[in-house]
């Protein structure tokens, strides 16, 4: 793994990140626009610097923390910005959850100055990446990621190199998506139970013993992938009845549902596409 390194950002998700850092033996140029993160910084082992430029100078590669597309561009491109003080060959590794083409944006002016650019997400949350559990979404040329690779795997428990840049983005925007899609539905499935006078809580344990297939865990159940497209299967009853069962109910009762229409909707639209193509329900 690298031993030397910047990082740029030390949030929750940074310090977490900064710990597992110290922990592998690595030096540790740090830099945030706050001082309590930089003092927490300090403590943690860091030596803290004046800028995002000066955390760059002088290591191997630079992680970089921060929550905006617009931070981005300011931290890396901008004055006193990453590109300012990283030398040719450094390895800048972006974990924020921004656009795919900001990670291309920043890579552009990167390849300026001959610095390399990896775009990582992390799936985890701070604690896990404190206790080594992070998982990260990789996008970038395959020669760079070989050489990130080894140096996140220390600090996690694995991850996904997906394609060029940009592409650990769209990962980390897709599930991040579903969680809270899920969560959304979520609401408005338990709205429902509640209108009809069930109690909250006793559903809600109920789905917690019962309902424990997620989509995702068995995908390959619910979809086929043809031509590099996932194509959904038929479900008998499901999608032909209950979500639009679910729907009526929703509307009978004002219930809030958008995501529920639009399900039932959009299953609707799949079934009579089935139903011209003689395909089973």
């Amino acid at each position: 793994m690298f031993k030397s390194v910047g990082l740029v950002g030390v949030g929750a998700m940074g310090q977490a990140l900064l710990h597992r850092l110290i922990l592998a033996g690595a030096r540790v140029r740090a830099f945030d626009i706050s001082e309590e993160a930089m003092t927490a910084a300090r403590k943690l082992g860091a030596e803290t610097v004046g800028s995002a430029a000066e955390a760059a100078r002088g290591v191997e590669a630079v992680h970089l923390f921060v929550r905006t597309d617009a931070e981005e561009m300011a931290a890396t491109t901008g004055p006193g910005g990453v590109l300012e003080g990283a030398a040719p060959g450094t390895v800048l590794i972006l974990h924020s959850t921004v656009l795919p083409e900001t990670t291309r944006r920043v890579a552009e002016a990167a390849a300026k100055v001959k610095v390399d650019v990896v775009d990582a997400p992390v799936t985890a949350v701070p604690r896990h990446v404190h206790a080594g559990e992070a998982v990260f979404l990789l996008g970038g040329d395959p020669k760079v990621v070989a050489r990130a690779r080894p140096h996140l795997e220390a600090l996690g428990e694995r991850s996904y190199h997906f394609g060029p840049l940009g592409s650990g983005n769209v990962a980390k925007i897709a599930k991040n998506l579903a969680t809270a899609i899920e969560r959304v539905a979520a609401a408005e499935i338990v709205w429902l139970a509640e209108a009809g006078g069930l109690d909250p809580k006793d559903f809600f344990e109920m789905m917690r013993a019962e309902h424990n297939h997620p989509v995702m865990q068995r995908w390959d159940a619910a979809f086929t992938i043809e031509n590099g497209h996932a194509v959904p299967r038929p479900a008998s009853n499901l999608l032909n009845k209950d979500v639009g069962l679910a729907a009526e109910y929703a509307r009978a009762r004002n219930v809030t549902a958008r995501v529920t229409k639009g399900a039932a909707d959009t299953a609707a639209e799949w079934v009579a596409q089935w139903e011209k193509e003689g395909r089973a329900r």
